[in-house]
């Protein structure tokens, strides 16, 4: 992703993101639901690729949001948001001219058709695709058109009809000093034309020529070969083709109309800055633009402008203005220059507002510095600030509590929050794109500042400006190194996902604002589980030398000491309520499950024993009223165990050919059973009552990861999450088919556990996501 924006649809904040490919996509930001995927620029016909996207911007018109891309080609597009479809394109202005005593506007659109309207009623008059030149001939207007691989043509501009013919031709060719064309046309000899004069010379080439010069004429004409085509009105030459690249040459009576400032992204209608808008009903529309960048965004950042009425346009003189370009205007809509168009032409990164009373500007430096500039006073710099390692490529700013926070992105791969009053950064920087940053946006959710990211590693990201927000105001940033495990649990009456990474980090986080609950505790997890202890919700960890360490999620307080667990590595833990005591299961690589009684930190029986290879997966369920647990091993096997004895149920559960690398539990049908996952890619369901595999629920492929979830849907069924390198694979299990389509995601999968509401919580590379898997 390279460019980012955002804008509130029907009361709902979303996030626009676009790939230099001209992709496009809408997401809600509250959910993180992709909404519209839609491809902003066409295909080139020749090369297939569409024209690649220089500038992204949101705006509001009239009261309707929309979404404006600016490409290679030098088109400006026009996306409604909430509806995923076109809305039409920005129009640049060519001329305000009077044909047969009505005032017209010529603008030019995409594909560079001229289009001509009525400046009263916006109505479209005329529309003449690849234009290559307006002239004059005889006192008339005329446009001259030339689409690719096709033959020129000329059109009346007031009538809309064609009044010239184009035809094939051979030459030039010198005859007695003068230059000549030969047009070819099927069935007739070929027309001598004057290419001096532009006018008719003769029927046939013999008229001029004896028999014996006349094939030596011929044979000259195809060997000299740069005329390829001559346009014809009453008997003139008007247009001349050649065969080289090049647009048509306007010669003879047709005066090319030449218009010195070209075309303008923008005009002046009676002192008000204009765009020209041209919706999907061809109407065109005034756009009254913010007269300068420091004009004020709305509380999303998004500005809202209005049309002029057409009434108050009607005859009104229009004239060029700055800025020039379709480019400049995204800006001005935006009141910022983004990453890609900063890259690509080579502009510095900028932001416009106000603080406080004051016009500023944030403007990037080569060295990772952005400088706050007094506009009234160019000479007055504000503060510095430092803090990027590499060049900045975006800045936004949002209110954020009492202050207004700048938000930065950078070739470091870093997203930076800065405080304006004091030009201090805003605690450490937030990590977690694996490539250069390019683009960020702000919003404001539910009255939380909230900035949206886009980065060369193909991810939007959002962050929480004022939740994240800790002691002394510093922002918290999230796992820098892979999530190696998630569990859910429940904080004071909030539904809460636990996760541990490789950068011995253990973060909680609000599952339904996506935002950290407390600080991020200090531990190095192999293995991890939850569950209350006390009336406190409390995470239990196993370190790498097999030490329990059990914390209040809440205060990070230590319930009671370390304590070690006898196992040469924890592999997998599960946790369970025995007789009202919180009880945590850990198992490892010694072969032997430990039953530990977590008030206490003492085991509550003897260890369980009976696999006969290390021990990597383990979960609890109840069976007849008591709680029992399910361990899978490198053995192949799957065993069921009684919790208060410690004593094997029954007989090892087998069938899998190579090792089982995760167990999950749960009720099928009013029966509970265990869902096992081996690294012979199938997953296999057990009947717990009856210790016998469900010969209805087929084996199914998957994947070879070592991740498995199972979560509830709304309407009954049972559904499967799998992991398998960087894909999460849904199968219902009720049904015994797959659930849908699989999760493709940017990094591998660690880690996964099922989360309220029929919902996956996912660690893949160092994030968390959650996924829904409603239908």
């Amino acid at each position: 992703m390279v460019a980012v924006a955002t804008v509130v649809v029907d009361g709902r904040p979303v996030v626009v993101s676009a790939s230099r490919d001209a992709t496009v996509c809408v997401w809600d930001l509250a959910t993180g639901e992709r909404l519209h995927t839609l491809t902003a620029a066409p295909p080139d016909d020749i090369s297939s690729l569409s024209p690649e996207l220089v500038a992204l911007a949101t705006v509001v018109v009239d009261g309707h949001p929309l979404v404006l891309t600016c490409h290679t080609d030098g088109t400006a597009r026009l996306w409604d948001p909430e509806t995923g479809r076109s809305a039409g394109e920005l129009a640049l202005g060519l001329a305000r001219l009077v044909l047969d005593g009505r005032h017209v506007v010529l603008a030019i659109e995409a594909d560079r058709t001229l289009g001509v309207w009525d400046q009263a009623t916006g109505s479209r008059l005329g529309v003449f695709p690849w234009m290559v030149g307006i002239g004059e001939l005889d006192g008339r207007k005329v446009v001259v058109t030339c689409p690719p691989d096709d033959h020129t043509q000329v059109w009346d501009l007031a009538t809309g009809r064609e009044v010239g013919e184009c035809l094939p031709a051979e030459g030039p060719w010198t005859l007695e000093g003068r230059h000549i064309a030969v047009t070819k046309e099927e069935g007739q000899a070929g027309r001598v034309w004057d290419l001096d004069r532009h006018v008719f010379l003769a029927a046939d080439l013999r008229e001029l020529l004896a028999d014996a010069e006349y094939g030596d004429a011929v044979s000259a004409l195809a060997v000299v070969g740069t005329v390829s085509a001559l346009t014809v009105v009453d008997g003139r030459v008007v247009v001349l083709s050649s065969h080289y690249e090049g647009a048509p040459e306007l010669v003879g009576d047709l005066a090319p109309v030449v218009f010195p400032d070209g075309p303008s992204a923008t005009l002046i209608l009676e002192e008000r800055c204009v765009a020209l808008a041209v919706g999907v009903d061809h109407t065109l529309r005034f756009w009254d633009l913010p007269t300068s960048l420091m004009d004020p965004t709305g509380p999303d950042g998004t500005r809202s402008i209005r049309s002029v009425p057409l009434e108050a346009a009607a005859g009104k003189e229009l004239i060029r203005s700055d800025p020039r370009d379709l480019i400049d205007l995204a800006r001005l809509i935006s009141a910022r220059t983004n990453g890609l168009l900063a890259a690509e032409c080579l502009r510095a990164a900028s932001r416009s507002l106000v603080l406080g009373d004051t016009p500023v500007s944030l403007i990037a430096g080569p060295d990772g510095t952005v400088t706050l500039w007094h506009t009234l006073d160019p000479s007055h710099a504000g503060s510095v600030l430092t803090g990027h390692t590499d060049r900045v490529w975006a800045i936004a700013s949002t209110p954020v509590g009492t202050c207004t926070l700048a938000v930065t992105t950078s070739r470091d791969r870093t997203v930076r929050a800065w405080d304006l009053a004091t030009g201090e950064q805003e605690g450490e920087p937030l990590t977690g794109h694996t490539g250069q940053v390019w683009d960020v946006a702000t919003t404001t959710v539910d009255g939380r500042g909230v900035a949206v990211t886009a980065g060369e590693d193909h991810t939007v990201r959002t962050w929480d400006l004022t939740a994240a927000r800790g002691d002394g105001g510093r922002l918290r940033a999230g796992h820098t190194e892979s999530v190696l495990a998630v569990a859910t649990a429940v904080l004071d009456g909030v539904p809460v996902l636990v996760t541990a990474g490789a950068d011995h980090a253990v973060r909680t986080w609000d599952l339904t604002t996506g935002s950290q609950t407390s600080d991020s505790l200090s531990a190095e997890v192999s293995a991890m589980t939850t569950t209350v202890v006390g009336g406190h919700s409390v995470v239990v960890t196993a370190a790498p030398d097999a030490t329990l360490h059990i914390l209040e999620l809440a205060t990070g307080k230590t319930v009671h000491r370390p304590f070690p667990s006898g196992h040469g590595r924890v592999l997998a833990m599960a946790s369970a309520t025995l007789d009202g005591l919180p009880v945590a299961l850990t198992a490892g690589s010694d072969r032997v499950v430990g039953v530990w009684d977590l008030t206490t930190g003492q085991p509550l029986v003897a260890p369980l024993t009976g696999h006969s290879s290390r021990i990597t997966a383990a979960a609890t369920t109840v069976l007849d009223g008591q709680p029992v647990a399910v361990t899978g091993s490198w053995d192949k096997t799957v065993r069921l165990w009684d919790i208060a004895t410690g004593r094997q149920l029954g007989e090892p559960l087998t069938g899998h050919t190579d090792w089982v690398t995760a167990v999950a539990t749960a009720t099928l049908g009013g029966v509970p059973i265990a869902i096992s996952k081996s690294r012979d890619r199938t997953i296999r369901l057990w009947n717990l009552s009856t210790g016998q595999q469900i010969r209805d629920a087929q084996a199914a492929e998957s994947g070879s990861g070592n991740t498995l979830a199972v979560s509830a849907m709304a309407d009954g069924r049972l559904v499967a999450a799998l992991g398998d390198d960087r894909t999460v694979r849904f199968r219902d299990l009720t049904a015994g088919r797959s659930a849908g389509t699989d999760h493709l995601l940017p990094f591998p999968v660690h880690s996964l556990a099922a989360a309220p509401g029929g919902r996956f919580a996912v660690g893949f590379g160092c994030e968390v996501g959650v996924l829904s898997r409603t239908s």
